[in-house]
């Protein structure tokens, strides 16, 4: 199986999974092919949702993993393969959301804004890496957080907050 860390498969972000050996024009069809399940979120979701398989979780076992980000700041990791086990492996949230409605007549992402690129994976080091939009006591904030794959964790004294500067 092929894991999925980044948007479009790679970092070229060519949408191509040139390791596909099962998927051919004649078993994607409507009869054969489709939805085998879904999974219950807090949020929105605009991200790419990433998959790694084979994790050993520490008392749960080994799984087939896909990680999904909302729009309501959280991350999931859900068993990829078992219809039954609609439960996370874990969830963890990254703070509240900012408001839509703070940027106006902005209705395309609506009612909050978190979780909003897809995030990128690091099998080396066991993290997921996720950008969030967060509004704390009437601020606005960008963080990146380094997010333990098999936790959920923050890792490496994260959050880091994302700030922007010109030279004057």
């Amino acid at each position: 199986q092929v894991n999925v860390l980044t948007q479009h498969n790679d970092n070229f972000r060519t949408g191509t999974n040139s390791n596909e050996t099962v998927l051919t024009p004649s078993n994607v069809n409507v009869n054969s092919f489709g939805k085998l399940f879904a999974r219950a979120v807090d949020g929105q979701i605009y991200s790419q949702p990433l998959y790694v398989s084979n994790l050993t979780f520490s008392g749960k076992g080994t799984h087939n993993v896909v990680f999904v980000g909302t729009e309501h700041n959280s991350v999931y990791a859900f068993d990829a393969d078992d219809p039954n086990e609609s439960a996370p492996i874990w969830k963890v949230n990254l703070g509240p959301p900012m408001l839509s409605s703070d940027l106006g007549s902005y209705y395309d992402i609506n009612p909050e804004i978190g979780i909003l690129s897809t995030p990128v994976i690091d099998l080396n080091s066991q993290t997921i890496y996720v950008l969030n939009a967060t509004k704390i006591n009437g601020a606005y904030f960008h963080k990146l957080h380094a997010l333990d794959l098999l936790t959920g964790q923050e890792k490496f004294g994260g959050p880091v907050t994302i700030k922007g500067s010109v030279a004057s």
